[in-house]
């Protein structure tokens, strides 16, 4: 097996972050330095990073059930696609390879992502029945009117074929502005169902360019209330997610 794809099957990366790590001279094979990418690995052959047994590492049959995935813009959420080679999982290690994720967020949006190896949790977040909310911080082109934006969302509006309904509208409060009373570009939406670039959809049918979408909460998993940088990922729990009100 390729040197790249043996580290990140173990854990240590995903194979764009191994490839930089062997290229910097950190990995040793029977004592030698290795920086060639195309280097094959034996099963007998001795392995450190940085004087450490990569055996050691986290492997599969350790796999935590839930992680937490902060999206950077640019990236699918998608395990792979034919047109675009960047999706979130050139960014998570080999190990999280074939979790399956609770939402998506589109190529231009960003935040909190959840995987998990457990249909039931994914189920548990995204069907309708079980009313797990997510909470969007919206950066917009221009201040509006948030009392209007808010009674005609939470009213519901149609674009598609469908119905789009926010759960609820109000101002995120993110930045002091200098803005007219009643008037901001920062608004925080919550919605129960999420349906495909709903949020996108709902302010395309009042004209405003949303410049930003940033998931920043799903259920009671907030990414305010613990660091997780963009492009990171950390283990969480179901209790940390949905607390004690989903069987």
């Amino acid at each position: 097996m390729r040197i790249n794809a043996f580290l990140a099957k173990l854990g240590l990366g995903s194979r764009r972050k191994v490839e930089e790590l062997v290229l910097s001279g950190r990995v040793k094979i029977n004592g030698s330095t290795i920086t060639d990418l195309s280097f094959q690995v034996e099963d007998d052959d001795t392995i450190l990073f940085d004087g450490k047994p990569v055996t050691k590492l986290e492997g599969a049959a350790n796999r935590p059930k839930i992680i937490a995935f902060n999206k950077p813009p640019g990236f699918l959420t998608s395990h792979e696609d034919k047109h675009h080679e960047n999706t979130i999982f050139t960014l998570l290690p080999e190990t999280f390879q074939k979790y399956n994720y609770a939402g998506r967020l589109d190529l231009d949006s960003r935040g909190l992502i959840l995987l998990s190896i457990d249909g039931n949790f994914i189920q548990k977040v995204t069907h309708p029945k079980h009313k797990i909310d997510k909470e969007y911080i919206i950066s917009l082109k221009h201040p509006v009117s948030w009392k209007k934006i808010a009674e005609e969302f939470m009213l519901g509006v149609r674009e598609g074929g469908e119905t789009l309904r926010a759960l609820s509208v109000k101002p995120a409060n993110v930045i002091p502005e200098n803005t007219q009373a009643g008037f901001t570009s920062y608004l925080s939406i919550v919605l129960k169902e999420g349906k495909k670039r709903q949020i996108r959809r709902m302010f395309k049918t009042k004209d405003l360019e949303v410049l930003d979408l940033y998931r920043i909460r799903i259920g009671k998993l907030d990414l305010r209330n613990f660091h997780l940088e963009e492009g990171k990922y950390k283990v969480v729990t179901e209790e940390q997610v949905l607390g004690n009100s989903v069987p």
